[in-house]
């Protein structure tokens, strides 16, 4: 048994991809190779590095739905990101209720830099259906 503590995404865009990290979702660098490598860490110890892929490009990506996902506590966490995204001119559609045939969320997706889809949601629906 474990607990999932670090994982590795590539990109074609290292140094956008670790600022959009590093701003909206509090992570901070602690390695970082040039505009290939970036290994950053959130305050919660999970550790994400972001390797440059020369095969990657933005309209050669990664497949289907592949996407990481931000869970929060609360929709008000959900609208919280999504006003530090649109602040930072990240563009995000506005968080709504996402049925997509299991439980229903409430969050949106978004096309980070570097070609990597980003999920921000909660399951806690109290007051928002």
């Amino acid at each position: 048994m474990g607990t999932i503590n670090h994982t590795n995404l590539t990109t074609y865009n290292v140094p956008a991809l670790a600022e959009f990290f590093c701003s909206v979702f509090g992570f901070h660098p602690l390695d970082q190779r040039g505009d290939k490598l970036a290994v950053l860490k959130n305050p919660d110890g999970f550790l994400l590095t972001l390797m440059f892929d020369k095969n990657m490009t933005s309209e050669r990506g990664y497949p289907g739905l592949f996407h990481i996902g931000f869970l929060q506590a609360t929709p008000k966490d959900v609208d919280t990101i999504h006003q530090a995204l649109s602040t930072r001119s990240y563009e995000a559609p506005q968080p709504d209720i996402l049925a997509r045939g299991g439980p229903h969320t409430y969050g949106f997706y978004c096309n980070a830099p570097g070609g990597v889809l980003v999920e921000v949601s909660t399951m806690n629906l109290v007051n928002t259906i």
